[in-house]
């Protein structure tokens, strides 16, 4: 296997183009061409379709550069890893958490980690669970801290910190002034939801399906801070971690609505199935929270 024609290969797909792609990997266009040309002999399946008209993968093309980019993260892991070994706790821990961890569970865990190996640099993105479970996945990642579960077979994942989930209703909500709230009257109101893809809106997902709860209208916020000033304004229920409620003093926002029963889930840490493709940075970082959360296993 041709680690260039790999390279290259995953080039020309994400600039949609192999003229692009020779440019920025400053090859000629036939060595670019060539290249993809040995991996389709290799694999013996066209990887690009090349039409005059378009370009686009074709679905073992797609097999291929998912693939391909996981062999080249783990190949830039490894050169890493070796520094590492020479330069000890030192390099970079690529850290992914979803938005409820990042915002509000991360930052305490990075202090102490920061004051313990002062030397490894952190870089931390912040996204929906879904986008970090595919980046550890795709070794994009070193680490993810997630919320909710984990379904991928490709990765590992460890709780370390329980979560309550909490209704937040408006304050001047009409069913705050109801004496007694009905099922009937849990029909038909305005929700304000995380987007597709975050643990916190899987669960109010499976919170109103499992309740028969019919919304009028479902208003999408991309981040909690926005889904609680939705609430504080007027704009509508919520269903949302109890950490966001703590952290926002929104506590006065939370109502216990009958007939629905709040989960508990958890906060995980996400890393890839097979514990050799763990780097030493990430090792030690997991270390230090089990030892912050008391966890033994």
């Amino acid at each position: 296997m041709d680690i260039e024609a790999l390279k290259t290969y995953v080039t020309v797909i994400e600039l949609e183009s192999f003229t692009k792609a020779s440019q920025m990997l400053n090859l000629s266009q036939p060595t670019v061409s060539f290249h993809v040309k040995n991996l389709e002999a290799f694999y013996q399946s066209t990887l690009i379709d090349r039409s005059p008209k378009r370009f686009r993968m074709t679905q073992t093309g797609e097999i291929v550069h998912r693939r391909a980019r996981q062999i080249l993260s783990v190949i830039d892991k490894s050169r890493t890893e070796v520094y590492d070994y020479h330069n000890q706790l030192r390099g970079t821990l690529h850290i992914g958490a979803s938005y409820t961890v990042g915002e509000y569970i991360l930052p305490g865990l990075l202090k102490v980690f920061n004051d313990l190996y002062p030397e490894i640099d952190l870089r931390i993105e912040i996204e929906n669970t879904e986008r970090i479970n595919r980046s550890v996945q795709l070794h994009e990642m070193d680490i993810g801290l997630v919320e909710g579960q984990v379904k991928e077979r490709e990765l590992h994942s460890v709780p370390f910190l329980e979560d309550e989930m909490v209704v937040v209703v408006p304050l001047e909500h009409s069913i705050r002034k109801q004496k007694e709230v009905n099922f009937h009257q849990l029909q038909d109101l305005t929700w304000i939801a995380r987007e597709t893809g975050s643990g916190t809106r899987a669960v109010m997902d499976s919170i109103l399906e499992s309740y028969n709860i019919r919304p009028k209208k479902m208003v999408t916020i991309g981040s909690n801070h926005g889904v609680i000033q939705g609430v504080k304004q007027g704009l509508g229920l919520s269903l949302i971690s109890k950490t966001v409620v703590e952290h926002t003093h929104a506590n006065d926002y939370v109502y216990a609505l009958p007939f629905i029963k709040p989960p508990t889930r958890f906060f995980s840490y996400v890393v890839p199935a097979a514990e050799q493709e763990l780097s030493k940075n990430a090792s030690v970082f997991i270390d230090s929270i089990k030892k912050i959360y008391n966890i033994s296993y």
